[in-house]
């Protein structure tokens, strides 16, 4: 993972990122080239037999594995662009790219976020800001701040939520799957069955210090955060993907130094929950899912992806962060 507003420095604590494998709940590994999950080539047919009077040979039709595979999202397509919206939610400022780039902007149509929210946006003008403001990337301080300014054409955006600008050819809206957040009804939150708990333990080998759902995903996914038992100096969170009988695990190790207190995030207290997680989207892709996911920490909000390759999930280089520490 690259830097993190908010994240602690290496003096005070070392993180590594790693994908782990999916498993089922038996502890065992899926392989990572199961033919049933790999789209694969039509095979050439048989060469036309020459015959007295030859009649015009048909094209062979795509084979179901080729009709399946144009149908998931093509991660090579995906680009750097995310913003936040106003207070109103009728504009989106992309602050991340520098000036001079209006051309290649320009072409964005769509923003996605707030569990998979599909707008239309059109292209306004390049914002150059002003030294009146507060340096948060905040919709109180939208005005102030320069970047590349969108409207919204349809729809109404989230204020002050975060989004991820694209154009609809290159991320068609069929691919995203459905959302639910789990922390929509704060007053009965979700209760994770001791069944799921006890298939992570198995497989990490490593006792549950909490766990609670972030969110579940069509068709029949859930998505959770589990942070496991200290081992002296040695902590660990996942994101965990439950699918059927089959987990996928994006590990977030940590060891400790002096300040326990900033372990992930600046001033996060040692602690992982799943407030601190939203879902900017999910989307099906040929070999699983690819998810956006928003952390927030106390001095601002990381977004970034979570490619899923059958049995890894990886952390694509795409990131965009907001600080938003209050005054």
């Amino acid at each position: 993972m690259k830097k993190y507003a908010g994240m602690t420095v290496p003096a005070v604590l070392t993180i590594i990122l790693a994908g782990c494998s999916v498993v089922n709940h038996t502890g065992n590994t899926q392989s990572s080239g199961n033919a049933a999950q790999q789209a694969t080539s039509n095979p050439a047919g048989p060469a036309a037999v020459e015959t007295a009077s030859p009649e015009p040979v048909a094209e062979a039709s795509p084979t179901a594995e080729n009709a399946e595979a144009a149908e998931v999202l093509d991660t090579g397509k995906l680009s750097g662009n995310f913003g936040f919206a106003d207070a109103e939610g009728k504009q989106i400022l992309i602050t991340a790219q520098e000036e001079g780039q209006d051309k290649a902007l320009s072409l964005l149509d769509r923003a996605i976020g707030n569990n998979g929210q599909v707008l239309t946006v059109k292209f306004v003008k390049w914002q150059s800001g002003s030294e009146d403001g507060t340096g948060r990337e905040m919709a109180h301080n939208f005005a102030h701040l320069p970047g590349y300014l969108f409207t919204v054409e349809e729809g109404s955006a989230v204020p002050d939520a975060t989004y991820y600008l694209t154009k609809d050819a290159d991320f068609n809206a069929k691919f995203l799957l459905d959302v639910k957040p789990a922390n929509e009804d704060l007053a009965h939150p979700s209760v994770v069955g001791e069944d799921v708990q006890k298939a992570i333990t198995t497989v990490k080998k490593r006792e549950i210090q909490s766990i609670g759902k972030i969110a579940d995903l069509s068709p029949e996914r859930e998505l959770f955060v589990v942070q496991f038992v200290r081992q002296d100096k040695d902590m660990l969170f996942s994101l965990v993907l439950k699918e059927g009988d089959s987990l996928a695990f994006m590990d977030y190790p940590a060891v400790a130094q002096d300040d326990d207190y900033s372990v992930w995030r600046v001033d996060d207290g040692g602690e992982v929950i799943p407030g601190m997680f939203s879902v900017l989207f999910a989307a099906q892709k040929a070999d699983g899912v690819l998810l956006g996911i928003n952390w927030w920490g106390a001095e601002g909000v990381n977004t970034f992806f979570l490619d899923q390759h059958a049995a890894t999930f990886k952390e694509l280089d795409i990131q965009y962060g907001r600080y938003t520490s209050p005054l």
